[in-house]
């Protein structure tokens, strides 16, 4: 707040500065924090849209669309009612302020407070995925207490097609009303169903509206393909398009980065050199030793990949395997039969728990034969009918570009 003894100059800016910025935190919440991030389908020919939901807003620095809801502020523009939100559909809808011309009696302003051309002034956008081309028609929910603030505009794709222009509320004065009436010259009311938005193919188009009149009020839109159709009060909910979980990362958990990831099961094969087999455990994702044969005790399993030309370069190399309560495990990994790495799994607090052993920088040439060896050490004392029946399991061999 501003304190003047008297009306100097400086205080008479002050408070000028005051006031403007105040305003414009008033137009940033009421405005700039509302874009929503919706999606919008069009389901079985229909598509309901709450005005609130706009995307983005534009040409709107002579008016604006403003979003009232109930914890909305009294902005500081020219209007001449109360808020309507009572019965509006989500308890929110849109008005373009300020609203300047509400009779006959105030001045007209064209492309200022009245814009019989569309996409002039205060234009928002509204992203819609169809499934189904067509001729829709267009429902508007507002909300209209005098003669100049009942029009407004509709456009697709950044065009002002005649068919969507000029939607007029007349009947319904002071309460949310429907209409999908088209002013035209010799009928300022229009007929029902009369305007028209046409969506040539499928895939996501832009809805947009303008302004006509400054102080309109729009609760809602929808756009039909069934010429049958009427809504009657709040009509549908939103259509917004499916969102389903994505799929959740459920292995290599500590791998945050990579360039090729060699997993042990696909992309690895047993090695002539194995003095034992392995098999696969796919609920573990994983290669393992059958440790319920004694034969395979204390003995390496060997398994090779051979580089590709994409995987050239230098490289580090991470193993991932997998602790065991149980068991002890011993993994060697070698570059062209030479060991880079001996690296020994004591028994872990967790089964089954993802271990990473990071090996170090390496230079990669195509037609490199990297080569993972697994062990399951048992003792004689271990080795009874309470051990573990698998040992020596890793899950992959990831590389990652060195820096």
């Amino acid at each position: 707040m501003v304190f003047c003894s008297q009306q100097t100059v400086y205080c008479k800016l002050m408070a000028e500065c005051m006031f403007a910025l105040v305003t414009l935190v008033l137009a940033f919440l009421s405005w700039s924090s509302h874009a929503s991030n919706k999606a919008f389908k069009e389901t079985n020919g229909i598509v309901v849209v709450e005005a609130e939901s706009f995307a983005s807003q534009h040409k709107d620095t002579l008016r604006r669309w403003f979003i009232i809801d109930n914890d909305s502020q009294a902005l500081p523009y020219a209007d001449s009612d109360l808020p309507h939100v009572g019965n509006a559909s989500a308890n929110a809808y849109i008005e373009i302020l300020p609203d300047t011309r509400t009779n006959h009696f105030e001045p007209i302003v064209r492309q200022e407070n009245f814009s019989n051309v569309p996409g002039q002034v205060a234009i928002l956008s509204y992203p819609v995925y169809f499934e189904t081309p067509g001729t829709y028609i267009v429902w508007a929910r507002a909300y209209s207490s005098g003669s100049e603030d009942n029009g407004v505009h509709f456009g697709i794709n950044n065009t002002w097609p005649v068919s969507a222009q000029r939607l007029q509320l007349c009947n319904g004065k002071h309460k949310w009303t429907w209409s999908s009436a088209q002013r035209v010259k010799h009928n300022h009311c229009g007929t029902p169903k009369t305007v028209t938005l046409e969506v040539k193919n499928a895939g996501v188009h832009n809805i947009m509206v303008s302004m006509r009149e400054d102080g309109f009020e729009l609760d809602k839109f929808i756009l039909t393909t069934d010429k049958n159709y009427v809504p009657e009060d709040k009509a549908e909910n939103e259509t917004l398009s499916d969102k389903p979980e994505l799929t959740v990362k459920d292995s290599l958990l500590g791998i945050n980065e990579y360039s090729r990831i060699f997993y042990a099961t696909s992309d690895f094969h047993l090695s002539d050199k194995s003095e034992i087999p392995l098999y696969s455990v796919p609920e573990q994702q994983a290669l393992a030793i059958d440790t319920s044969n004694v034969n395979h005790h204390n003995s390496f399993a060997w398994a090779q990949v051979k580089v590709d030309k994409r995987d050239v370069g230098n490289r580090k190399i991470t193993l991932v395997t997998l602790g065991q309560k149980n068991m002890i495990s011993r993994f060697k990994v070698l570059l062209n039969d030479q060991e880079i790495a001996i690296i020994t799994t004591e028994k872990s607090s967790q089964d089954m728990q993802e271990l990473y052993f990071e090996i170090g920088k390496v230079k990669l040439q195509k037609g490199d034969v990297l080569s993972v060896a697994s062990m399951a050490v048992v003792d004689s004392k271990q080795a009874n009918e309470t051990s573990p029946k698998v040992g020596g399991l890793w899950r992959a061999l990831v590389l990652s570009r060195a820096r």
